[in-house]
C-alpha cells in the first residue's frame, strides 16, 4: 500500500469517534431532560446513553446487511 491509499483512514476515525462521542452525549442529555424532568424516570448515566446509540447503530447496520448480500451476489 502506498502513502495514499491509507490518506484520510485516520481522519475518518477520529471523525467517527467524535460522532459517537457528541451522540451519547445527546441521548444522555435528551433522556435527563425530558424523562426525568418531566416524566420522573430514574436518570441515566453515560454508559447506558452508550448502549443505547451502539444499539441504534447495530440495527441500523442489521438492516442494511441484505443490500449489502443483494450487492455482493451480483458482483
Amino acid at each position: 500500500m502506498t502513502e495514499l491509499e491509507n490518506k484520510g483512514h485516520g481522519r475518518a476515525i477520529a471523525m467517527t469517534l467524535i460522532a459517537v462521542l457528541c451522540g451519547g452525549v445527546a441521548i444522555l442529555w435528551s433522556w435527563n431532560t425530558i424523562a426525568v424532568d418531566m416524566f420522573a424516570h430514574p436518570a441515566m448515566e453515560f454508559r447506558h446513553a452508550f448502549a443505547v446509540e451502539l444499539g441504534l447503530i447495530t440495527a441500523g447496520l442489521l438492516l442494511c446487511l441484505p443490500r449489502l448480500f443483494k450487492r455482493l451476489g451480483e458482483g
